[in-house]
């Protein structure tokens, strides 16, 4: 299961290398999340097969991963909110990310804390682009609409992430196999994630003009 979650990344990332030009700045930034993704876990993987900590992968990838999706939510909202706001959010984010990795889980521990804040943010930012679609009514058949499924896999993915995270540590205090458990279901969660995603990217017309 670990290695098809790994694995699994290569579905959005041949979806988005395939439809490249075709794809608007916001799924183009999906794309680049997809490679850093890639990268950052086979690095991490690597130094577990060689018996090297690798705890610290995990707090570079969580600032890597909200960064491009929260800047593809603000190519996407355009002027629904302000870039400047967009732009606020990922700093704060940021620096959170920095003093929580140098003061309170530093690399070699699990950096939870942050990836609950990273998973609540997305979680808001993805509510609030249902909002915009129906506010806006500009969107006949959701289906075909490429940032839906983008959207649609965040929101699962991340509350999914949300919930694991939360409890992660206390089912492994209580119990070891309970925390296996969650993990192993946050893994089937981190394949359907990628499964939408590749979705999302490979529906887009080859003569998409879309801006998201």
């Amino acid at each position: 299961m670990i290695l098809g979650s790994f694995l699994s990344i290569l579905l959005p990332l041949a979806a988005g290398w395939r439809r490249y030009r075709q794809l608007p700045p916001s799924l183009q930034n999906i794309f680049w999340f997809c490679v850093g993704a890639f990268l950052l876990d086979a690095c991490s993987r690597i130094l577990w097969l060689l018996s090297i900590p690798n705890l610290f992968f995990g707090h570079i990838s969580t600032l890597v991963e909200f960064l491009f999706l929260t800047n593809a939510f603000r190519l996407t909202f355009g002027n629904f909110i302000s870039s400047r706001l967009m732009y606020v959010v990922m700093a704060i984010f940021s620096l959170l990310a920095i003093a929580n990795s140098t003061f309170l889980q530093d690399f070699q521990h699990n950096n939870s804390y942050i990836k609950i804040l990273e998973s609540a943010i997305l979680i808001l930012l993805s509510l609030t682009y249902y909002y915009k679609l129906i506010l806006e009514m500009k969107v006949f058949h959701l289906e075909r609409h490429p940032f839906f499924w983008i959207n649609t896999a965040i929101l699962i993915y991340f509350s999914s992430s949300l919930f694991v995270f939360i409890y992660s540590n206390y089912l492994l205090y209580y119990s070891h196999q309970a925390g296996i458990q969650i993990w192993f279901i946050h893994s089937l969660f981190f394949i359907l994630f990628n499964c939408i995603l590749s979705i999302g990217l490979w529906i887009v017309p080859k003569n998409s003009n879309l801006s998201s």
